[in-house]
């Protein structure tokens, strides 16, 4: 009985460790995004800004748009992000994570 307890300690510990939360200070600032259909396609370079940060709320400006209301979710190893951009042609769905300084992400218009 004991090495079963030993072992679920151990367990719970590693899970523990994995899902602490993330600081969102180092996010103020300018990430150049390459928006480009294929790897093989040529880079498609756009600024996305992160130009106010509150707990779990940001706002910022992406392809040229400013934004506000975005939503961080820092409970995880990774900062997820959800957010919309409004243009001439619709609402744009945005969302992803940021790993490192590396953000990872995929944008929906229902047009």
């Amino acid at each position: 009985m004991k090495k079963l307890l030993t072992l679920f300690f151990t367990l719970y510990t590693l899970h523990s460790i994995g899902q602490q939360k993330i600081s969102t200070d180092s996010l103020l600032g300018t990430f150049v995004i390459d928006l480009r259909p294929t790897p093989e396609s040529q880079p498609y370079l756009k600024d996305f800004k992160f130009t106010k940060i509150d707990s779990s709320r940001f706002d910022g400006e992406f392809y040229g748009y400013p934004f506000e209301g975005g939503f961080l979710n820092t409970s995880w190893d990774k900062i997820y992000f959800a957010f919309t951009t409004a243009d001439q042609s619709g609402t744009y769905f945005h969302s992803g994570y940021i790993e490192g300084n590396k953000v990872f992400g995929i944008t929906l218009n229902e047009n």
